[in-house]
């Protein structure tokens, strides 16, 4: 079946203000510096017997969370901490707005509410554009981030074991052309098991053309850009089902994701990770992202990871 006949368990709401959690939910989120994380405080005084919780500060390896008026750190790598945190708000409806969170904070939550089976919906925000950058480079088209911290695993998805050859890697690409090169050069994956995976269509008409002009280098030297699949940019589901076809056709590999494109993108890569474990490795480079990267505030999307994962 085409991916368009699939299901997709998405809702899309054209502005912040036509959403509101369901009453008796649970509602994660983490306030930022860019606008479109912001739109909590527009509708918080409106909504009825929801529990609000702030993830107050993202650490490398904790969090600090504002909860019933109180602060408590959650260690990212301890199961408990983590099972304990979702078990405290003693709801089975929970929202996990990830807009201004960092991968290694909404992945390592996000495994685990899907782990205790919770029923789970995680929010996301467009922005309305990003930042050019002053001074265009190959490879940096858009201003998003200051630097990379390196290769490490996200909370939770760490594997032990060595793949060898029997690897396929799947980049999932942004903007940012240095991130894929950096991964490339890092990892060294065969060229003919380099599967790119573009957002098309895009967040906007432009934004694939952008990602091709952002990774032109390291898609010509490897001659990965004849093996280039594409899913919806803003769409998690999307993304699955084509690493379902990359698996499929990679049989016996492990497939080692780098989740370095859009965030829809990496809750599917996530997602799958949790389905597939022997399957997957996700690998990461932990980017420092530039505060006022993006502009705006576009349309909010509901993606139901619940109804999909089970």
């Amino acid at each position: 079946m085409a991916v368009r006949d699939l299901p997709l368990f998405t809702d899309v709401y054209d502005n912040v203000g036509a959403f509101s959690p369901h009453p008796g939910s649970a509602y994660v989120f983490r306030r930022s510096v860019e606008a479109r994380s912001l739109h909590v405080d527009s509708w918080a005084g409106t909504i009825r017997n929801v529990s609000l919780v702030s993830i107050e500060a993202e650490e490398k390896t904790s969090i600090d969370v504002g909860l019933g008026g109180s602060t408590i750190t959650v260690k990212l790598r301890s199961e408990l901490q983590l099972i304990e945190f979702w078990k405290g708000m003693k709801q089975s409806t929970v929202y996990l707005d990830i807009t201004g969170m960092r991968h290694h904070v909404w992945a390592a939550l996000l495994r685990t509410a899907l782990k205790l089976e919770l029923r789970v919906t995680v929010v996301y925000v467009e922005p309305e554009d990003y930042r050019p950058s002053l001074a265009p480079t190959e490879g940096e088209i858009y201003d998003l981030s200051e630097r990379i911290e390196g290769i490490s695993p996200l909370p939770g998805f760490a594997r032990l074991r060595e793949p060898g050859d029997r690897t396929c890697f799947v980049p999932l690409l942004g903007f940012e052309g240095t991130r894929f090169a950096y991964l490339l050069e890092q990892i060294e994956p065969p060229g003919d098991k380099i599967v790119p995976i573009i957002g098309v269509p895009g967040f906007r008409p432009e934004y694939p053309f952008a990602t091709y002009l952002g990774n032109q280098g390291p898609l010509a030297e490897t001659k990965a850009w004849h093996r280039v699949r594409f899913a919806a940019a803003n769409c998690p589901f999307s993304l699955i089902y084509r690493l379902r076809e990359i698996e499929a056709q990679f049989q016996n590999h492990v497939l080692k994701i780098a989740p370095i494109g859009t965030k829809p993108h990496a809750i599917g890569a996530v997602v799958y990770a949790v389905l597939r474990p022997d399957v997957v490795e996700l690998v990461y480079d932990h980017p420092i992202r530039r505060a006022q990267r993006t502009e705006g505030t576009a349309r909010l999307l509901a993606y139901h990871v619940w109804c999909f994962v089970g």
